[in-house]
């Protein structure tokens, strides 16, 4: 299972296994994007496969802004809503960059998933998925050879003797099968203290078939990019000080575009979400057992907000149908008590622009 899966029975600081089964690819990407809310909000955040990136303070200087006109985009043409007290401005950069990127593919593949995580042991992320078949590579931040995963079952990983890869140490951690088992994971050592996963899944072909296009794939890839990654929104007033946790982006695998956006100070929580997901028409039905309980699911609206139906609560806002997407802020501790001081979540939904479907309307600036 790639980076957009939620497994939770590993040790933090060890790679969750793939799983190997593509009828699961889909809730790789919906439970990244859907699950995401921090501690004390709507519950605490899965980490990601293989305990995330080291965090990294983006914060820049802080100005007051006198007051913040909001435009939520309708086509091509903003469309101010209204006013906001003053926020931060707080600057955030290289939240979502491409390091590493796809050379060749099998013919119907193309990235469209992209992870940037910044818990514990740095990674990035791309996917390319159509139909059954998928691929992922995960390029991990300069250092140690991250742990081996586990794999199903929960028996221990081990290196598999393989080819090097461009003359470098490979090994696979799932060897194709040549009775015609469709997945595999190729680890290999790209640079010096630089290491990369390959996973495929569902690709036709024999155990030497499959083998050949793992190669192909890893000895094609490219490192150390650093083309920002455009996203379907634009927030304003992101208090600074925080700490960039995870970015996902999703523009079409596992049939969802969708992007996500977290933060946090100390903990998972003191932190805060931002959610982008294309909306399918309909609202949620969630309501919460008690106060002061989560909402499961998606929240039934209980308000309106600049005209579109929503779920409103101090910690959490749920709008539906905002130029194509539902968009999801939720904030806990000494977060949400510095966004309570320019108008709280909902707050922060008025200085969101939200850049529709079309890709060449999205920008590689995402906050502030």
């Amino acid at each position: 299972m790639n980076d957009l899966d939620l497994v939770r029975t590993m040790r933090a600081d060890a790679p969750i296994p793939s799983q190997r089964r593509l009828d699961a690819g889909r809730e790789r990407l919906l439970a990244a994007i859907g699950s995401s809310s921090p501690a004390g909000g709507a519950g605490r955040t899965p980490r990601r496969r293989f305990g995330g990136v080291r965090g990294m303070v983006l914060a820049g200087g802080v100005a007051a802004v006198a007051a913040v006109a909001v435009a939520v985009q309708v086509g091509v043409r903003p469309v101010t809503l209204n006013t906001t007290p003053a926020a931060e401005s707080a600057k955030y950069t290289d939240l979502m960059v491409e390091r590493a990127a796809f050379g060749w593919l099998p013919d119907g593949l193309r990235a469209n998933g992209y992870v940037a995580d910044r818990q514990g042991k740095e990674f990035f992320q791309v996917t390319a998925q159509e139909g059954k078949a998928a691929v992922t590579l995960t390029v991990y931040g300069r250092g140690k050879e991250p742990a081996l995963p586990h794999l199903p079952g929960g028996v221990p990983g081990r290196r598999i003797p393989a080819e090097p890869v461009n003359g470098r140490p490979a090994y696979w951690i799932f060897q194709p099968d040549p009775n015609g088992q469709s997945s595999f994971e190729l680890r290999w050592q790209y640079a010096p203290g630089g290491w990369a996963d390959l996973e495929g899944n569902g690709l036709r072909g024999d155990g030497a078939e499959l083998t050949r296009t793992a190669y192909r794939i890893a000895e094609s890839a490219t490192f150390g990019g650093a083309r920002p990654i455009a996203m379907p929104l634009h927030v304003d007033g992101v208090p600074g000080g925080l700490t960039p946790k995870r970015a996902v982006l999703d523009k079409g695998a596992f049939g969802e575009v969708s992007a996500l956006l977290e933060f946090i100070v100390t903990g998972p929580s003191d932190g805060m979400s931002i959610t982008a997901t294309k909306s399918d028409g309909t609202m949620g039905t969630g309501v919460s057992g008690r106060p002061g309980k989560s909402v499961p699911g998606r929240p039934r609206p209980n308000t309106k907000l600049n005209g579109h139906p929503a779920y409103r609560s101090p910690s959490l806002v749920h709008v539906y149908g905002v130029n194509g997407f539902d968009i999801r802020i939720s904030a806990s501790g000494s977060v949400l008590a510095r966004l309570d001081k320019t108008g709280g979540v909902v707050g922060l939904f008025n200085r969101t622009t939200v850049l529709g479907l079309d890709e060449t309307n999205w920008t590689t600036n995402p906050v502030n």
